[in-house]
């Protein structure tokens, strides 16, 4: 076989340092809201600085050619304005993300209702997408009402999703360790 078709089973101390470090990320995010979100901000500033980099000496690459245009230098100027702004004022930035948020989720509530009322699906498949297109209007409304608790909410939220999939990374690797003593 060569080396690039080998199955690759992932090893007991990977999968289980794996878990540890994840479900302690995930107890940090909880026990510190307030840093995680401000690291969150963080990132997310200086990812838009590099983007708007990226946009100002690159451009698009369409179909293998790059193509700068002047909206193109416009949009990376801005995008490095909104980037510092949001190392500046974090909790602003905060505000504008958990809007960025609410009007994905509105969007996406939008367009599963028009799914449910008009797609071509099961009716199972009717319901659920109806059920989860009320279910991301009322995100959005919560999300635009109350957005700086939204923000401590989603960080809590996603902490809690660390952890759980801390313990099932444990628990997997016990589950690759006993299959390989058994082998």
């Amino acid at each position: 076989m060569s080396e690039f078709t080998e199955d690759y089973t992932p090893s007991f101390g990977a999968l289980f340092g794996r878990g540890i470090l994840i479900t302690i990320l995930g107890i940090l995010m909880i026990v510190f809201t307030y840093a995680s979100i401000l690291i969150g901000d963080v990132l997310a500033a200086v990812l838009l600085i590099f983007l708007g980099i990226s946009a100002l000496t690159t451009g698009p690459a369409f179909f293998g050619r790059e193509k700068r245009t002047w909206w193109m230098v416009i949009l990376g100027i801005l995008i490095i304005i909104i980037g510092i702004l949001g190392i500046l004022f974090p909790v602003m930035f905060t505000v504008y993300l958990v809007y960025l948020a609410a009007f994905a989720a509105l969007f996406s509530g939008i367009t599963d209702l028009v799914t449910a009322f008009t797609g071509k699906i099961g009716t199972a498949g009717k319901i659920l997408s109806g059920i989860s297109g009320v279910l991301g209007i009322l995100l959005s409304i919560l999300f635009l009402v109350q957005p700086l608790i939204s923000a401590f909410t989603i960080i809590d939220v996603a902490g809690m999703f660390l952890i759980a999939f801390g313990v099932l990374a444990i628990i997997e690797a016990f589950i690759v360790r006993s299959a390989a003593k058994k082998a």
